[in-house]
């Protein structure tokens, strides 16, 4: 039932579906999802939308519903269980919908990695939405479910093999992909906000009040990691996910659940060569630095793919990506974890997450943590979206190190 009693005719709507990412999204849900589930799409454009159900293998109900009509997504929201948005950059176009969710009792899923965004929803709208049992759930891309959901991985499997708290986790990424015109016309939008900006000097950003159990390194130098045996460089993406993974910590700490007092959660990208290691931290630096002015900005727009376009079928498939998870319990004993996918990690990995958590918010209910409110990938859905992610291909693996 949705608010004002009235039936729900649909199980999941993919909205944003006639972008770059969301036409991935419709196609994946088409294939993955039973055949009893009922499926929608929705965007701005009728003519797109039918472009998009032409191409897919059931019947699906097409809804037009712009990001501006806030009508019209109160009564998307009405008549929908669950609402998986690819539609950004998500702090200029995401707040109607996610208000219209909340509002309307429907849980919600996207793949933002815009932090600062996701702590004005949690100002706005943990409360009431925790009250009525909804789950709002970003970050259900590859930012950030490897991050967070590994780090969860490696704390539980701490704890359940040798009975130890964490001490800390270290997560090193490597990957091969694109960038779609989306995923680009979010960092420019982050990167020429300076209230974003300031927002993400706040390394607890995302945390709820109380304690903050985990410390909080954020390291910018080249270093050899005797574990991984590669050198360690700084990760573009490590500002917004440690607030993820940082927020999840807290929680479980504040349920007296928590990874282990004085927790520490870093990420890096992993290279087997130190001059690699250098000129990939050399290029960072000059990209970020070079983004936070508007030439930089105007510059950057005329190379980036344009929104709506990304990478070809070939490119994608192409792709991959690996974090490997070191992690250290109280007692100095480490286990390895292991998150890995053969598909571009911003496109094809994000697509197959995102339509999983879709799945499991939908199908998965009575086996989902009684959570509810502003959530992370996991608070929301812990091991059910880990078994999700196995059975299409994943690997998700937790294994002792040599000598622990």
């Amino acid at each position: 039932m949705s608010a004002g009693g009235k039936v729900r005719d649909l199980d999941i709507v993919a909205y944003g579906a006639s972008g770059f990412t969301g036409r991935q999204l419709a196609i994946w849900l088409d294939r993955h999802a039973p055949p009893g589930l009922r499926l929608g799409i929705a965007g701005r454009s009728a003519e797109r939308l039918a472009a998009v159900a032409a191409g897919l293998g059931r019947p699906v109900v097409q809804v037009v519903a712009d990001a501006g009509d806030a009508a019209a997504l109160r009564a998307l929201a009405a008549r929908t269980r669950v609402i998986a948005s690819t539609a950004g950059p998500f702090s200029r176009l995401g707040s109607p919908l996610v208000a219209a969710c909340v509002a309307a009792g429907a849980d919600y899923c996207d793949i933002t990695g815009e932090t600062p965004w996701v702590a004005e929803l949690i100002a706005r709208h943990h409360a009431v939405a925790a009250d009525a049992g909804v789950r709002i759930v970003p970050f259900c891309g590859f930012d950030s479910v490897p991050s967070d959901l590994g780090a969860w991985s490696v704390a539980r499997y701490l704890r359940a093999e040798w009975g130890q708290p964490t001490r800390s986790i270290l997560a090193a990424f490597s990957a091969k992909g694109g960038f779609n015109g989306g995923t680009m016309a979010t960092l420019l939008t982050l990167s020429g906000d300076p209230q974003a900006a300031r927002a993400m000097a706040d390394r607890h950003l995302l945390d709820p009040p109380g304690p903050r159990p985990a410390r909080t390194p954020e390291r910018l130098d080249v270093r050899w990691d005797p574990v991984l045996q590669r050198w360690l460089t700084p990760f573009f993406m490590a500002p917004y996910n440690t607030r993820v993974v940082r927020r999840t910590a807290a929680w479980l700490a504040a349920e007296g659940q928590g990874y282990g007092d004085g927790f520490v959660y870093d990420e890096a990208m992993e290279t087997r060569a130190w001059a690699g290691a250098q000129a990939m931290r050399a290029g960072l630096a000059v990209g970020m630095l070079a983004l936070k002015t508007a030439g930089g900005r105007r510059v950057a727009a005329r190379w980036v793919p344009a929104p709506g376009t990304g990478p070809s079928e070939a490119a994608m498939d192409g792709g991959f990506f690996r974090t490997r998870l070191v992690g250290v319990a109280a007692d100095g004993r480490m286990a390895l974890g292991t998150v890995s996918f053969a598909g571009d990690p911003g496109n094809r990995a994000t697509v197959a997450m995102l339509g999983s958590a879709a799945l499991a918010l939908a199908e998965d209910r009575d086996r989902l943590p009684p959570r509810a409110g502003v959530l992370t990938p996991a608070l929301a859905f812990e091991g059910v979206l880990v078994e999700r992610l196995r059975s299409i291909g994943f690997t998700w693996s937790v294994v002792p190190c040599a000598g622990s």
